[in-house]
């Protein structure tokens, strides 16, 4: 066949043909291409031993618009290693693009990619806007922060890179860690007496607020303040503005909470203590988490320009802890580890953990909101506290939703199971009360999967991704039933995404 003819017929859009031409196109005998044609859509799959360079999309791109595909109007090209189920990194285009010119936002559904914390493999997903995430929509009516739109960027994609260990690697990664350090060494129980007294200084005469800190175990809070690396804190937070100079304080923090979330997903799971893999699954370490979470209220500290050396910020953590999570509310988002001594190696649910994240990041934006009027922050902090807890009780009705997609994630992998057989494994998984309840009362007619999808709010798109795949992954193998419910998972949530532009 002629050069002419597979012009002509690729540009007729015979995939053989197009098959052909980007191969020459790639002119790479290591990256294989694979190319189908859905609708109106071009899919273009390119597979090697190694990772393919995203930066093959740009020839492709133009190879594809100097053609000229009469029936076809969008591309979607996916990168990947051989043998993988899933691709590593994935881009989308419109062939009405002009040669040679970047791709822009407008034009790329889904850049981003998210690591997967349970396997060497990588999901790629739309960033949320500000304002349709669940901390936009709650603090907009607030009124507590401006009304730009800001995405969450490649700092959550290169952060969540580090997962398998780095990333982690400068806070409390153990359970035993946390229990050792909140037995007062290094005269932590003198620090935790100077820090209650500042705390009550700042909360004033707010009783509800005051009830709430004294509720919780700070035995092991203290000492994990203590331990903040504030330079490495600061660096982070300065590093986002410089990539975002117009960012209001809030809009940085909410990039912060949505990194924070990336890599909770993967903080150190403790399979040993649920009876059943499955829902195994469905917990991480607490202590990480807890480490992560107020290394989160720091940053968001300075975010707003504080000094994160002084020592207030120690306080205004206590009080931020109080404010977001020491309510009655926390423990019904399976939270209740923060009024007790967490034991060696005591996990959390899974989507308890992006709660904890959110509410506490959505805590801190109410507290330095208020505090930058000190003559009026203890009459703020009552108003506050009652938008904390607005914000907790809408993050909990996602956290019943997520658990009720994993459970039929679980399910697409173990055909032998049921949803009354899994019940009690979820009960021992450490799932919060409320989802329990709502699986319990759905169980004999559980809601579709598609049902289920339509209520996901953005923000807690991204843990429930990431938890999806660790679930996938767990045996090593992805069944054509486990493939089916994750493909139906990711388009619709990049669907959700995509509309929020």
């Amino acid at each position: 066949m002629t050069q002419i003819n597979i012009l002509e017929l690729a540009k007729q859009g015979d995939v053989n043909a197009i098959h052909t031409l980007m191969s020459q196109w790639l002119n790479s005998p290591s990256i294989t291409p694979k190319v189908s044609l859905k609708q109106d859509c071009l899919q273009i799959a390119l597979e090697s031993a190694e990772v393919p360079e995203q930066s093959l999309v740009p020839i492709i791109r133009d190879g594809l618009i100097d053609l000229g595909i009469e029936c076809t109007k969008k591309v979607k090209i996916y990168g990947r290693e051989t043998g993988e189920d899933f691709p590593d990194w994935q881009q989308e285009f419109e062939l009405a693009a002009q040669p040679n010119s970047p791709l822009s936002t407008s034009q790329v559904e889904s850049t981003t990619t998210i690591a997967n914390t349970s396997a060497d493999s990588q999901l790629s997903i739309q960033q949320p806007y500000f304002f349709e995430s669940l901390f936009g929509a709650v603090a907009g009516t607030a009124g507590a922060v401006g009304s730009a739109t800001v995405q969450v960027g490649q700092a959550v994609a290169g952060t969540a890179m580090e997962i398998g260990g780095a990333a982690v690697s400068g806070t409390v990664q153990t359970g035993q860690a946390v229990a050792e350090v909140a037995m007062g060494i290094g005269g932590a129980a003198l620090q935790a007496t100077q820090t209650a007294g500042q705390v009550l200084t700042i909360v004033g005469n707010n009783p509800p607020l005051q009830l709430a800190i004294k509720s919780l175990n700070q035995d092991w809070l203290n000492p994990l303040i203590q331990q903040v690396d504030v330079v490495k804190a600061e660096v982070a937070v300065r590093k986002l503005q410089q990539e975002y100079p117009n960012a209001k304080p809030a809009e940085i923090a909410h990039h912060l909470m949505l990194e924070k979330a990336v890599l909770a997903g993967g903080s150190g799971l403790v399979s040993s203590l649920a009876p059943g893999q499955a829902a195994a699954m469905f917990v991480v370490d607490w202590a990480a988490t807890s480490a992560l979470s107020v290394e989160l209220v720091y940053q968001i500290a300075a975010a707003y320009g504080m000094n994160l050396k002084s020592s207030e910020r120690k306080a205004e953590a206590v009080a931020i802890f109080g404010l977001g999570v020491g309510g009655k509310t926390a423990v019904k988002a399976g939270l209740g580890l923060l009024r007790n001594m967490p034991v060696a190696g005591a996990v959390i649910g899974a989507s308890s953990n992006a709660v904890m994240i959110y509410a506490l990041g959505y805590a801190a934006c109410q507290f330095y909101e208020a505090k930058q009027n000190p003559l009026t922050l203890e009459a703020t902090l009552v108003d506050a506290q009652l938008e904390s807890e607005k914000y907790l009780e809408a993050a909990i009705s996602q956290e019943k939703i997520m658990d009720q997609i994993l459970v039929h994630v679980v399910l697409a992998g173990n055909p032998n199971k049921s949803w009354e057989k899994i019940l009690p494994e979820l009960q021992a998984a450490n799932l919060s009360p409320s989802s329990i309840d709502a699986i319990a009362c759905n169980i004999k007619s559980p809601q579709s999967l598609e049902k289920l999808l339509e209520q996901i709010n953005s923000d807690f798109a991204v843990p429930l991704m990431i938890q999806c795949r660790k679930i996938a992954h767990l045996d090593g193998v992805i069944t054509p039933a486990e493939a089916q419910v994750i493909e139906t998972i990711k388009k619709k949530l990049n669907r959700n995404l995509v509309a929020v532009k």
